[in-house]
């Protein structure tokens, strides 16, 4: 097995492989039983982040006395990010996006051969199918323009690596952004038909359990523009009671100590919390680079049209300046007696974004009252005084007569407040094609404009060198 993964990274353009080479190449023979690739695939979840597109976004400043990280700087400017090639940069979530895709494939192409209850072949080949989209849906959105029916057709998508390769220097085409789009909807749906969550033990929160799986399947047809899809997965997980899907704030929030804090924000048990993934990342350490300020807040969560206090407004400060919410508590793992690497556990599917799809579903069909009535549902958790507003309060807060595009305006500021940190405010970025003005720590100004080409995040420098086509700049 560990020979045909070196096989697929070396062609990906990634790390060295000399150790794996020395090992025997018919390594699958380790896989007997069916359980064997149930382990394989719980190896499918990609401990690489995603966070640096967070520093792209403007949810960030320069912080002065922050540590200055080149890496950061670039991300900061819309750069290639190429200084840096370990935690939070892209050729490590690159890497090991690819490197969980050759896990789910592996497991996927011997699993009809291995001894073991049938009805469990079926939920580990559902529960790598899934992995296998969610894994080239993240990269897809990370590295290429966001979907639009108008130009997928033509826009550069990231390789769909689909089978274990026997080549060493096979080429990876790209395609397209509607294949690959194509492609994670096959895999997801016939995933979907075939996960049951009877096989899973614990909180469950560690794999792709049915509800997880919706929740994909609801930002997916969302980030595809089908909101009719998107609402129906919405409603598989939200329909009778979606305020269970929303954590209480107040209660997680209690307390004087951020740790404490940050472990109760991603507990698994939380129910709104549907899939845990374990990021190793410096990300936490906010004394780092470009992070957000009492400014940033200030936009962000001080001037808003409930005229009240907002329970996410959660300011723990650096002396550095830096200002972050409670979120991340970084463990740390050691390989040595006193080396290693840091990591947290991060939630990247939850409740409340469900909730917050269906809202937008609900705007995007001109279903106003039913959007407003979702965001309610959050906001009687997010607001001291439960939050209330109406559609004309809306519109005049916003100064726009034309209803559905004020809602919009509204719904991004809500995913703004209740995202921040997590990277989902890029992907809105690119999606609704918002303009960002940066001005580094040298006092120089950059412009992202409306679909900008470095949306598009450049592919690692090893993978443009092994034959896969960049991104135009």
């Amino acid at each position: 097995m560990k020979r045909l993964l070196c096989i697929l990274l070396l062609a990906l353009g990634l790390f060295s492989c000399d150790s794996y080479l020395e090992e025997n190449p018919d390594d699958r023979k380790e896989l007997k039983t069916v359980h064997d690739a149930a382990k394989l695939v719980a190896n499918s979840y990609n401990q690489g982040t995603y966070l640096f597109i967070e520093w792209m976004t403007d949810n960030v400043t320069a912080i002065s006395d922050n540590t200055q990280r080149e890496h950061m700087t670039e991300a900061f400017t819309w750069s290639p990010m190429d200084s840096y090639e370990s935690q939070e940069s892209p050729t490590y979530f690159w890497e090991n996006a690819y490197y969980a895709i050759a896990h789910c494939n592996e497991a996927l192409a011997v699993i009809d051969e291995l001894n073991g209850d049938e009805d469990l072949k079926a939920v580990v080949r559902g529960e790598a199918l899934i992995s296998r989209a969610y894994n080239h849906f993240l990269l897809v959105n990370v590295f290429s323009k966001h979907y639009s029916p108008n130009t997928a057709a033509d826009d550069l998508g990231i390789p769909y690596v689909d089978e274990v390769e026997d080549q060493l220097f096979k080429n990876y085409p790209r395609g397209t952004v509607k294949e690959v789009y194509e492609k994670i909807e096959s895999d997801l749906t016939t995933g979907l038909s075939l996960l049951k969550d009877d096989y899973f033990v614990g909180s469950k929160k560690y794999h792709f359990t049915r509800k997880a799986a919706y929740a994909f399947a609801a930002r997916f047809y969302l980030f595809k523009k089908d909101y009719l899809k998107s609402l129906q997965y919405c409603d598989l997980i939200l329909d009778g009671n979606p305020s269970i899907y929303v954590r209480n704030l107040s209660q997680i929030y209690q307390g004087t100590n951020f740790d404490e804090m940050a472990s109760k924000n991603s507990d698994v048990n939380e129910i709104s919390n549907l899939i845990a993934i374990r990021k190793e990342t410096f990300y936490a350490r906010a004394n780092y680079g470009y992070r957000s300020s009492n400014a940033i807040f200030d936009i962000i969560y001080s001037n808003n049209l409930q005229e009240e206090n907002d329970i996410r407004d959660q300011r723990w400060s650096y002396n550095t300046g830096a200002i972050v919410a409670p979120k991340y508590n970084e463990l740390f793992r050691y390989t040595t007696s006193n080396t290693g690497f840091p990591y947290f556990i991060q939630n990247e599917l939850k409740g409340e974004e469900v909730l917050l799809n269906r809202m937008e579903c609900h705007i995007m069909n001109s279903e106003f009252q039913k959007a407003l009535d979702d965001y309610h549902v959050l906001a009687i958790k997010r607001y001291e005084s439960g939050g209330i507003v109406d559609i004309e309060k809306i519109k005049a807060f916003y100064s726009l007569s034309d209803t559905k595009n004020a809602m919009i305006r509204f719904l991004l500021d809500e995913r703004r407040k209740e995202f921040l940190d997590e990277g989902l405010r890029w992907f809105d970025i690119k999606r609704f094609e918002l303009p960002i003005t940066h001005i580094d720590i040298q006092g120089n100004e950059y412009q992202l404009i409306p679909n900008d080409i470095r949306t598009a995040v450049q592919l690692p420098e090893s993978a443009i060198a092994n034959g896969i086509t960049p991104n135009p700049r």
